[in-house]
């Protein structure tokens, strides 16, 4: 019970990542709201919480939209009295016309991305770090913790995904701006980087599993879970004292220089007979 208490804002939290994390910190003791343009997955995940005898509620919200993003979090107040919590994941990804090349990259897509990805973050972490911050001068609280969902696109490229990328640049940028603000009133801001990630709309990032084992190191794609286990420790205690930084959740996708795909064939069987016998 790591949030017992503790109140968590999850935007994008009808599925995916989003809904992995409700899940986990509703089990680690706290009260949800999640915030979601998806009303019927998002009444889902808030009755799954419930039915486990966990608290949660859904607003109806579109980050991109500062009126709607002042309504969660004045519907938060009103019935949880206070927020610790913030996750940022509310994003788009893959979706017509988006994953285009640059040159048939329209203006439209651009600032829908940029509205939802970028500007919403920035709607709700200028909102629940105020918030945070009346808490702690009030003594109600000793501090909070915002959390932004960010990519590997935030400082390498996808192909095609261009708008997606610049939005995550930005999270970055936004992170390690926030940390340095709001470490006097002890607000940890921090970002989590997915891997390649299975969830219900997308087919495990690199189009499934078998793509995965050429890529990954540890041979599968990532899942909500996963990254819902990297959230729950910035969000606790145990991470009192990180601040700034972006942890990377991806298998080892990171850190290799060339793919198992190209590399040189790993057969761990014939490894393990070499030395062991």
């Amino acid at each position: 019970m790591k949030l017992i208490n503790k109140v968590a804002v999850i935007t994008g939290g009808a599925q995916g990542i989003g809904a992995g994390c409700a899940r986990r910190f509703a089990r680690e003791g706290a009260h949800l709201v999640i915030a979601d343009i998806n009303r019927e997955k998002a009444q889902k995940v808030v009755a799954d919480i419930i039915a486990a005898g966990g608290q949660a509620i859904f607003v109806p919200t579109d980050v991109a939209v500062q009126a709607e993003v002042d309504r969660l979090f004045s519907k938060t107040l009103e019935v949880f009295g206070r927020v610790d919590i913030l996750i940022n994941n509310a994003a788009l990804v893959h979706y017509p016309p988006a994953n285009v090349n640059f040159l048939e990259l329209s203006d439209e897509v651009w600032l829908k991305n940029i509205d939802i990805s970028l500007n919403g973050a920035f709607y709700c972490a200028s909102r629940a770090a105020r918030m945070m911050v009346r808490q702690v001068e009030n003594g109600v609280a000793d501090g909070g913790s915002i959390i932004n969902i960010g990519s590997g696109g935030g400082t390498r490229s996808h192909r095609h995904l261009a708008s997606y990328d610049a939005s995550k640049g930005g999270i970055a940028a936004l992170t390690r701006s926030c940390a340095l603000d709001l470490a006097p009133w002890n607000i940890r801001t921090n970002t989590i980087i997915p891997g390649n990630t299975a969830v219900e709309n997308l087919m495990g990032g690199a189009f499934g599993g078998d793509a995965a084992k050429k890529t990954i190191p540890l041979g599968r794609p990532g899942t909500p879970e996963d990254m819902a286990g990297a959230a729950t420790y910035l969000a606790s205690e145990d991470a009192n004292y990180v601040t700034g930084i972006e942890l990377v959740v991806d298998g080892g996708m990171d850190i290799q220089l060339r793919s198992p795909g190209v590399d040189r064939s790993i057969d761990k069987e014939e490894i393990f007979k070499r030395v062991f016998g």
